[in-house]
């Protein structure tokens, strides 16, 4: 069978293979990761590669896709004969601990949803016993619980974006709704664990509203022909919804790790089949889980985790024949957390002050505009119309940045040695002002934005005459003039005059 891939996925395998170290491939849900595994396992003929999986349930997928084109595989799992000899070794990581006797040789190891426990014990220790040459990971998303990027030794191949797909037509096109009910409900004295909220607390309050939710499913999106994920908070918040869609005469399944394998396995195919058009899980379907048929998910239950919420929507952004779109139903206030699925997120974020000062400035800041309205990402930034400057301005502009591009290059190239040298209260600054020019990019207002060169002037300048209370007096600045929509251009001038009136206060006091 002949795969058609595409030009990122080549790409993506081109350069994890040239690197000639370890690395991870970053590819959005529905970015075809099995057939990156295809092509680097066809590219390197010579090696012996292991495939290492934690999901069970996509075995069938990766072995289907290899074998059906010409691939011999040997399985390590219970259930599966093992036979030695195949041109890949396909491990169930869990299942390898009992299987060292088989001795298996391994020069390249391929891990799939590299962010699941690769800092885990399983996973070292497997790794560590095969003793692999070069390590390949595979993830949407390449960040531990912190939005921190999950392992700085590994390099980061991104060949393309959601927002990229989304444009090409390999993703569905997400539509966004966030109910009133949604906005009214009150989180904030919710305890926080490993930093995310505390189920059991969350418990306390979802509770009381599953009738809400079940109804608000049925209106914004089952009485429209949608095929729904909802994702609960707990196995109770999962069984409480349950009765409030039964209450209501909603067929449906139920997926959680009480009920039995077989069970949960039934409820599976009778979704995938279409024989239902509601299934609520809790955690269970959130990775690995395909169904392109999908087309919307309900987030029934609020996450402060980055990387659990882009898994969640992912799952109904997988493109398939008649789908017009994704709707993303929104009864957490997760994408005033997070953002939208379009959003540039930059997984390079060495901290987890960097990472949620990210997810932050990325927040949506104008969601009650659309309250009860489905509404799209290009929708949601869209701002007053900016007057085009003179034609013989923007030629101006264009000459001044190709004299100072060389500057600018190698200005870029530093950034992130310059960073490291930064303080927090710097970093925090730094970082306020490069998410503001992503928001600003976004919206396609660079007339607003400061550029590389502005960036290092200003880091300078701070440099000069630091204090504290003028970085934090700088962050605010910059955060207010993206509140009111205003330019950041200029913004050296702005800080000049602001170290001049704190050292006039200085000087005035002192006299």
């Amino acid at each position: 069978m002949q795969i058609l891939e595409k030009d990122y996925q080549v790409n993506s395998v081109r350069k994890a293979i040239e690197a000639g170290c370890d690395s991870i491939i970053a590819l959005p849900t529905g970015g075809g990761k099995s057939i990156c595994i295809l092509k680097l396992c066809q590219a390197m003929p010579d090696k012996k590669v292991v495939i290492s999986l934690r999901n069970a349930a996509l075995i069938p997928q990766i072995l289907h896709t290899l074998t059906i084109n010409g691939l011999s595989v040997s399985v390590v799992k219970s259930g599966y004969k093992y036979v030695a000899g195949g041109d890949v070794t396909l491990i169930m990581e869990q299942s390898f601990g009992r299987r060292k006797h088989l001795n298996i040789e391994c020069d390249v190891l391929l891990r799939d949803e590299y962010h699941v426990g690769c800092m885990g014990g399983v996973y070292i220790a497997m790794r560590e016993e095969l003793s692999p040459d070069l390590i390949i990971g595979l993830t949407a998303t390449p960040i531990d619980r912190l939005g921190v990027y999950i392992d700085k030794s590994m390099l980061l191949i991104e060949e393309t974006t959601t927002k990229q797909l989304i444009e090409l037509g390999e993703l569905a096109k997400p539509v966004y709704k966030v109910p009133s009910l949604s906005q009214e409900i009150d989180y904030s004295a919710v305890k926080m664990y490993r930093g995310d909220f505390s189920v059991s607390d969350l418990d306390c309050i979802l509770l009381e509203h599953c009738s809400l939710v079940a109804q608000q499913t049925v209106d914004d999106a089952l009485s429209h022909g949608r095929k729904v994920m909802l994702f609960a908070n707990s196995i109770k918040h999962v069984e409480a919804l349950s009765e409030a869609f039964t209450l209501i005469g909603i067929q449906h399944e139920l997926v959680h790790s009480k009920r039995s394998i077989d069970d949960n396995n039934e409820s599976i195919r009778r979704y995938k089949s279409n024989e239902i058009r509601l299934i609520i899980n809790m955690s269970m379907l959130t990775i690995g889980f395909d169904d392109p048929t999908t087309d919307c998910v309900v987030l029934a239950r609020p996450t402060k985790i980055l990387r659990l919420y882009l898994q969640i929507i992912g799952r109904c952004l997988r493109a398939s024949k008649g789908k017009v779109s994704a709707l993303i139903l929104d009864l957490a206030q997760c994408i005033s957390t997070h953002g939208f699925a379009e959003d540039y997120r930059d997984f390079t974020r060495k901290t987890a002050k960097s990472a949620a000062i990210m997810s932050e400035r990325l927040s949506v800041t104008n969601i009650g505009q659309f309250v009860d309205g489905e509404f799209s990402f290009n929708e949601s930034i869209e701002r007053k119309i900016v007057k085009r400057k003179s034609s013989s301005t923007r030629k101006n502009i264009r000459r001044r940045l190709v004299v100072s591009k060389e500057f600018a290059d190698r200005a870029a190239s530093k950034r992130a040695e310059a960073l490291l040298r930064l303080n927090p209260r710097m970093e925090k600054l730094v970082s306020t002002i490069e998410l503001v020019n992503i928001v600003y990019e976004q919206q396609n207002e660079s007339n607003k934005m400061l550029d590389e060169i502005g960036m290092v002037k200003v880091v300078a300048l701070i440099g000069f005459a630091y204090s504290d209370s003028l970085v934090d007096s700088c962050t605010k600045l910059v955060e207010g003039l993206h509140a009111q929509d205003k330019s950041i251009r200029g913004l050296l001038l702005r800080i000049s005059n602001l170290i001049t009136a704190i050292a006039r206060k200085e000087l005035a006091i002192k006299a």
